[in-house]
């Protein structure tokens, strides 16, 4: 505003103090100064004093990294107060945020909307999806600027869920509902995973009754004013511009999988690993205990048909022989890591994996960059086969498996998958394993994945039913969820976590939370009083119930008299309410196979 001296501060991160891995300068006019951030030798967010500036008039602001390996800057600032001393408290720094413009003073009133739904991956695009079909007015928030969540183009898990541990056959085919308009195979191929955040915007994009909300991130949650606990609104902050909205709903469903806006509003979750006295579960352990399954991140490498030497940062995670790994670490040879190795590169489970995240991620960088000098400069078996493969991206979001859980009405279990218990309230269904991974992750000493040493308690393949009662919290009224924050254990939650499971999902939350709109009722009353209205509705828009009869009044084929050219299995199977196969019969007519065609059905009314 005036020509001065002013001071230059800047909020950094020496996210690795011990070799300043993240160092930057702040150009003003091009001008760099001689001070350079991010390497103060401390941990965590600093204030780093850039010095004294005389500038005047428009002054063009700039950062440059110096090292190419994601400098930290969270907050700059200039000041003409040469004594001021900005303040340490993270509430201090909104405020400040808030005060000079960074963040809009003001919270602007985006409308009332019969759904809202936070999280915008597999489950929270396909339940804006059904709940509009359904007649609601959506509001779909996400805080990246892309769908997908895991499945992201940033951050690039292939989606699974049935595959490869049941047989997809015709006769008993995959997930089925509206995830198989955006779906791919399923059969982790990098191919696929960078495929569903076009797929998904398509498919939310076609709905008329849905608001996509991208780069918003929840922040806050109001609760009206009724003796129940119940949600009113959530802020959401626009994080390229720092404009704050307020969303209003009658429902609202959390598939983000952190639940941070639910448990803002006081709703029950846990955290961790259950005992075994709880729920009696083969694999819980004798005491409880705060840690997870850990993130992980993706990479990609490709051969350039030239040698390409990789000098390694001193920050890494050093492997200079191939003993250093425990069994089952070694990497494989970098060509075909992306498909079947990286899950392995996990951590983070005995940290914190929401607050924790930036700091596991970091750690993440260092193993990832770790095995890639090892392949390239140290191992025998992958050195000439690695020599012209350049290390292409490295992902910088996290693949989150595990934190928060969500208390429900009912509380899956490691023995309700088992047992496959046919719960009376049934809407979505899950075949994957019971895959809890170690929280050590990468290093965890012993075997990797499962509980390799007792299979029979994986139930791999198994089909179990999953309940309407564990994707509502019962104690927020207007509360639903999908994803892994669903109402299970830590074990339960293992097998249902997977993206095509989730997607199941928010299939049945979608459809409930319009039902609920519909019917001015509360999710537990539409589990307790309609439960087969919403089962029907999920059968009629091809969701897959584990037997399940449709029997909707509505449906004119089950009063039709039904012929064929022929008959290999009745053709009065296919009005019979099942749309798969059963051990009894294929649910399916087919024609005799020596008959000549063609082929044909014919359904009939008298009128």
């Amino acid at each position: 505003p005036e020509a001065a001296t002013y001071r230059l501060w800047a909020r950094s991160k020496d996210w690795y103090p011990q070799h300043h891995p993240g160092q930057f300068r702040i150009l003003l006019d091009g001008d760099p100064g001689q001070h350079v951030f991010g390497c103060s030798g401390r941990s965590g967010w600093q204030w780093e004093d850039g010095g004294t500036h005389e500038l005047a008039g428009t002054v063009d602001v700039a950062l440059h990294d110096l090292t190419g390996y994601y400098s930290r800057c969270d907050v700059v600032v200039l000041t003409s107060d040469l004594e001021w001393q900005p303040p340490d408290a993270v509430e201090d720094i909104a405020r400040l945020r808030e005060l000079h413009g960074g963040i809009s003073a003001e919270i602007a009133d985006a409308g009332h909307y019969d759904v809202v739904v936070l999280g915008g991956g597999l489950a929270g695009c396909t339940a804006a999806v059904a709940a509009a079909r359904n007649g609601a007015c959506v509001a779909l928030i996400q805080n990246r600027p892309v769908l997908g969540g895991n499945a992201s183009t940033e951050i690039l898990v292939p989606p699974v869920g049935l595959w490869p541990r049941t047989d997809c056959s015709p006769l008993n085919p995959r997930e089925t509902g509206f995830l198989e308009e955006y779906r791919t195979r399923g059969d982790q191929r990098v191919s696929e995973g960078k495929l569903y955040s076009e797929r998904l915007l398509r498919s939310v994009d076609q709905e008329e009754g849905i608001d996509l909300y991208l780069n918003r991130h929840a922040i806050d949650a109001d609760l009206d004013s009724s003796p129940e606990k119940r949600i009113a609104a959530v802020i959401a902050l626009d994080v390229n511009t720092g404009h704050r909205v307020r969303i209003a709903g009658t429902m609202f469903v959390d598939c983000t999988g952190d639940s941070a806006i639910s448990v803002a509003a006081g709703a029950e979750y846990r955290h961790g690993k259950e005992t075994r006295a709880m729920h009696n579960e083969p694999w819980a352990g004798e005491e409880p205990s705060s840690n997870t399954m850990g993130n992980g991140l993706k990479y990609h490498c490709r051969d350039t048909g030239a040698p390409q030497p990789f000098k390694a940062p001193p920050w890494i995670s050093r492997f200079d022989q191939c003993a250093d790994f425990t069994p089952g670490r070694h990497p494989h040879l970098p060509t075909s890591v992306a498909i079947g190795y990286q899950w392995q590169t996990e951590l983070g489970g005995l940290r914190d994996t929401y607050a924790d995240a930036e700091e596991i991620r970091d750690d993440l960088f260092r193993l990832i960059f770790g095995l890639w000098d090892h392949s390239k400069n140290s191992c025998p078996r992958h050195r000439n086969g690695a020599e012209n493969l350049a290390l292409e991206w490295v992902g910088h979001i996290t693949a989150k498996r595990e934190n928060r859980r969500l208390i429900g009405d009912h509380i899956l279990t490691q023995n309700d998958i088992g047992d496959r218990t046919l719960f009376p309230d049934r809407v979505a269904y899950g075949a994957w394993i019971v895959d809890d991974h170690y929280s050590a992750g990468f290093f965890h000493d012993g075997q990797f994945g499962w509980h390799m040493d007792d299979p029979e308690n994986a139930h791999a393949g198994v089909e179990f039913s999953i309940p309407f009662r564990s994707l509502y919290s019962r104690n927020v009224t207007n509360l639903l969820m999908a994803g892994r924050n669903i109402s299970a254990t830590h074990l339960g939650m293992s097998n249902t976590r997977v993206m095509m499971t989730c997607a199941i999902m928010g299939h049945a939350v979608g459809t409930g939370a319009a039902l609920c709109v519909q019917s001015g009722v509360s999710p537990r009353t539409l589990a307790r009083d309609r439960i087969s209205q919403l089962q029907q509705q999920l059968l009629k828009e091809g969701a897959y119930i584990i037997d399940l009869q449709a029997a909707d009044p509505a449906d004119l084929a089950r009063n039709a008299s039904i012929g064929a050219s022929s008959e290999a299995t009745p053709a009065i199977a296919v009005t019979n309410g099942f749309s798969r196969a059963t051990p009894d019969s294929p649910n399916a007519w087919t024609p005799d196979p020596d008959s000549e065609g063609p082929h044909w059905l014919c359904l009939t009314w008298d009128e």
